[in-house]
């Protein structure tokens, strides 16, 4: 099931600022409202500045730069970034993400995984990461601030090496989050206000500001798409087929993101795969498709129930199989 954004905030907030000739930075809380019966880490701290492209792109100097340590990758993560980007709007996030960002977001999915909750709590926790660090695992921040939440050490978040864990970082957030709203209180309500009572910071709705793109995010990668998809037969040949409505395109057969359309009439495709169901007007399918979609996303998939000549839940004749 995808999560739906909830809020569409299109306004820009402004950043927290770094002060100059190393002042300290300004604008999160400097002590925690403990919940009763838990001892709960202080505040994190102020969001950690972008690496220096995005920092340019975004127009904000910076007054010292952040080391990073890079989070698991996949073969993946690049393709899944080209697909993603463009799909989404957010504070800081910006409209793009990199394969770094995606590397780092596929832990914190994978981290809310291993604590055994749901999907919700990884967008949770995927638009605080965005918030605080644009998913750059940094080494230093504000004062002791550490890794993706820039959780500080001296607030009883952990070591320095386990605030830079991203599985570490993530669990840890997400215990506080429950530890804050017992009884699964956080599966309702604003995930950015869920966020803020975790986090304490003095620009509360940060964390809602980077929901359109951890939603686009989490959406893409929770069921674990935005894998590599097959490759195209050899030579890159195209079979021409009639498409008889314009369709979505998604960046993974199995529970992929639309990210783009492929309009109706002669299209080519390079191959096809077995993934998800899908329907459409009556039909269903869960064959689907490798083309270059209208929206100018390349090695994208088009479900075959938009594709003349097909049957229910049957392949596509002549087009091969990836």
């Amino acid at each position: 099931m995808k999560i739906q954004t909830l809020k569409n905030r299109r306004y820009a907030r402004p950043l927290v600022a770094l002060a100059v000739a190393g002042t300290a930075l300004t604008g999160f809380a400097t002590t925690a409202s403990a919940h009763p019966g838990h001892h709960l880490p202080g505040p994190a701290g102020v969001p950690g500045t972008a690496g220096p492209a995005r920092a340019g792109a975004h127009g904000h100097a910076r007054a010292f730069d952040l080391g990073t340590v890079a989070c698991p990758s996949s073969p993946g993560d690049a393709a899944t970034a080209a697909s993603l980007s463009g799909h989404f709007s957010g504070v800081r996030m910006g409209t793009s993400i990199d394969a770094g960002q995606v590397a780092c977001a596929r832990a914190v999915i994978a981290a809310t995984k291993g604590a055994g909750l749901d999907q919700r709590a990884a967008l949770v926790a995927t638009m605080t990461a965005m918030a605080e660090s644009t998913l750059h695992n940094y080494t230093g921040g504000d004062r002791d601030s550490i890794g993706l939440f820039q959780q500080r050490p001296s607030q009883g978040w952990g070591s320095v090496d386990q605030v830079q864990d991203p599985t570490y970082a993530t669990q840890k957030f997400l215990s506080v989050m429950q530890a804050k709203f017992p009884g699964g209180g956080w599966e309702s309500g604003d995930p950015g206000a869920i966020a803020q009572s975790v986090q304490v910071s003095g620009d509360p709705g940060a964390y809602d500001d980077e929901q359109s793109p951890a939603t686009t995010v989490v959406n893409a990668l929770w069921a674990g798409g935005g894998t590599t998809p097959p490759p195209p037969p050899s030579g890159g040949s195209k079979v021409f087929k009639d498409v008889w409505a314009t369709a979505p395109s998604v960046n993974n057969p199995t529970n992929g993101a639309v990210v783009g359309t492929l309009n109706k009439g002669s299209n080519y495709f390079y191959c096809q795969t077995q993934g998800s169901e899908s329907s459409y007007a009556g039909y269903h399918n869960d064959w689907w498709l490798k083309t270059d979609d209208d929206s100018g996303n390349a090695n994208v998939w088009v479900n075959a129930t938009y594709v003349s000549g097909g049957v229910d839940d049957g392949q596509i004749p002549g087009v091969p199989t990836c």
